[in-house]
């Protein structure tokens, strides 16, 4: 996986410590977090429980991930097209593909599911394991595209991190952020700072962002820049333009859309400041979640 730099001594979850990790590390976090998601939906009080992610309920995310990752296992798409018009959540080209294999799935018993979830899981474990450990071997990617090992694999853990804390949440139960996938969901998510100054919010050259990460776990004081063509770029030691102080969770909801950008209850808990126009847009930047 291609990640900018992190100048200066690298912070948990930093893309310094990503290269480290080899395809084992990878694929045993995956699992471990594809487990901690089914444990915790295997309750019929918790099935149809609804989560942070929009339309989705505990059921539905678990069929979600068992609908990747039978893809990428060999699994043919369900072919299934659901009443668009009830699902007004499903917005954009990777929203309205992933909630195929979701309805596919909706009103079937909790157990038929699980038991897919325990098929897919067993099989696309027995097909990483028996495949390469070269993490830039091109490999087929959620979307039908190749993609680097290392992204894919970097891939599908976030996603299964970010909802098995989904679940988490709507059951009530603590999450957690100090594993391996959630460490690599750290990494992912904030090395496209970059990208998030530089191009979706198309800073002006030479402004910088300083991100102070408060913890609890992640705790980090990054700061990002933007070059003359209009590259972002991790800085160190520079005058910000825009300040940004957070908790490790509320950046979490923020960068994966489990809140808006404009929620009061967020803006009380936060401290931004700087440039007025570019801070007013900072927040809804920061989310890099389809």
């Amino acid at each position: 996986m291609v990640t900018p730099p992190i100048v200066g001594p690298p912070v948990y979850g930093s893309p310094m410590e990503q290269q480290q990790l080899a395809a084992r590390d990878f694929i045993d976090a995956w699992h471990e977090v594809m487990l901690d998601a089914r444990r915790n939906a295997d309750d019929p009080a918790a099935w149809s429980l609804p989560t942070a992610c929009p339309g989705w309920s505990v059921g539905d995310l678990i069929a979600h991930l068992l609908d990747i990752d039978g893809f990428l296992a060999g699994d043919p798409r369900p072919d299934h097209e659901p009443d668009w018009d009830a699902l007004p959540h499903a917005v954009g080209r990777v929203s309205l593909m992933t909630e195929v294999g979701v309805d596919a799935r909706r009103g079937m018993p909790m157990e038929v599911v699980l038991a897919e979830f325990d098929s897919v899981l067993e099989r696309r474990s027995a097909q990483l394991a028996a495949g390469t450990d070269d993490l830039t071997a091109l490999v087929l990617g959620p979307f039908g595209s190749e993609r680097p090992l290392g992204r894919v694999l970097s891939m599908r853990t976030f996603d299964a991190w970010v909802h098995a804390q989904d679940i988490r949440a709507a059951r009530g139960l603590p999450l957690q952020l100090d594993t391996a996938a959630a460490r690599i969901t750290a990494d992912q998510l904030l090395s496209g700072l970059p990208l998030i100054w530089g191009k979706t919010l198309a800073a002006p050259p030479g402004t910088v962002l300083s991100l102070n990460i408060t913890g609890p776990v992640v705790i980090a004081d990054l700061q990002v820049s933007v070059d003359d063509e209009q590259r972002g770029l991790m800085v160190t030691g520079a005058v910000p333009d825009v300040t940004l102080t957070i908790t490790w969770p509320n950046l979490l909801d923020l960068m994966t859309g489990r809140v808006l950008p404009d929620d009061p209850r967020l803006l009380e808990r936060i401290s931004l400041t700087g440039n007025a126009a570019l801070a007013s847009r900072l927040l809804g930047a920061l989310n890099v979640t389809p």
